[in-house]
């Protein structure tokens, strides 16, 4: 199937490592140009040196921003417009993981999960605009539908608000061909991941988790980074307004 990704270009924030790399990798190999941003400079650069080197013919660019500083991140928006000769989509794939109730991860979960996706449709917007097939993807969690057992925490707040405002952008501009869908993961598991510190931190927690799945394990980085590229595809078209549960069936609920 061909995906019409072919010379798009996507913006991704959160992109240098996790799902959104894996994203980011799958874009570039559909022949999409990239640009990203994460907090380390030194993450950002290594990351940009190895994604430019899986294909020649795309343009990657990446850059250092702290998604708490809504200057910087309108700033990188404007940036990777300018790099990449335009804007057809926009994945907001970062988080602030607020998983204390406290007033700074409340407050960094608002300017992360929240603000920094405001903020980045805001600069974006005339440029999804004049793309004509613009695409907004954000990367929820299924936190935001279901008590996993944890305390009161942020994260699955600021979650189900995007939620919202996704339905609320679709609905406002899809008469501008601008679509926006949110994809919430369930439990995934890659290298150096959360998930992945969990297994060998708590191995029997891990197993307790993987069996209450029924595909018997947890879902991957490349796995959900397939649903995003095609949920952000113009192959997805009419997907709109959508929230994707991408757990396995890990959540035993109709939505």
């Amino acid at each position: 199937m061909d995906l019409g990704l072919q010379d798009k270009k996507v913006v991704i924030l959160g992109g240098s490592r996790g799902i959104g790399r894996y994203a980011a990798e799958a874009f570039i190999d559909e022949g999409a140009h990239i640009a990203f941003c994460a907090r380390g400079a030194e993450g950002v650069a290594s990351a940009e040196k190895e994604m430019s080197g899986r294909s020649h013919a795309v343009r990657v660019f990446g850059q250092a921003v702290d998604l708490e500083d809504g200057d910087a991140t309108r700033g990188f928006i404007r940036s990777a417009e300018e790099a990449l000769g335009g804007i057809d989509v926009l994945i907001h794939n970062a988080s602030g993981f607020g998983m204390a109730n406290n007033e700074q991860d409340w407050r960094r979960s608002f300017e992360v999960d929240i603000m920094a996706g405001v903020r980045a449709v805001d600069e974006a917007l005339s440029a999804l605009q004049a793309s004509g097939a613009g695409s907004i993807v954000f990367i929820g969690s299924m936190a935001s539908k279901f008590h996993f057992g944890r305390p009161e925490s942020p994260y699955g707040a600021a979650k189900a608000a995007i939620r919202a405002y996704a339905n609320e952008l679709a609905q406002n501009y899809g008469r501008d061909g601008i679509r926006a869908n949110v994809i919430s993961p369930g439990a995934v598991w890659f290298p150096g991941g959360r998930w992945d510190e969990r297994k060998k931190a708590s191995p029997e927690f891990y197993a307790q988790v993987e069996k209450g799945i029924p595909l018997g394990r947890l879902g991957t980085g490349e796995e959900l980074a397939r649903i995003i590229v095609f949920t952000a595809s113009p192959a997805g078209l009419w997907l709109n307004a959508t929230h994707l549960a991408a757990d396995g069936g890990q959540v035993a609920t109709v939505d």
